[in-house]
């Protein structure tokens, strides 16, 4: 199991650059609940382009990666674990 951190660590300058910040990222984490793509970004961005739709994607499949999310059909994740 990897912490939030890390999980966050390749994504951390995209991140910066479209202006998602980290402690919106935690705020996502409320163990089992469900996140869809489009709700979370549109939390987010408001009405988000692609390319802040995309990093949004990533920044949740890199979490599911590290066991804080598992893919729940598509474009959707079930809450696992919050934020260390």
């Amino acid at each position: 199991m990897s912490t939030f951190a890390t999980a966050l660590d390749p994504l951390r300058r995209r991140m910066e650059r479209i202006k998602l910040p980290e402690s919106f990222v935690r705020e996502l984490l409320v163990p089992a609940t469900t996140i869809s793509l489009n709700d979370a970004a549109m939390r987010w961005a408001g009405m988000p382009n692609k390319n802040e739709r995309a990093a949004m994607h990533e920044v949740l499949d890199a979490l599911a990666q590290s066991g804080f999310l598992q893919p729940d059909g598509e474009e959707r994740w079930r809450v696992l674990r919050g934020p260390d």
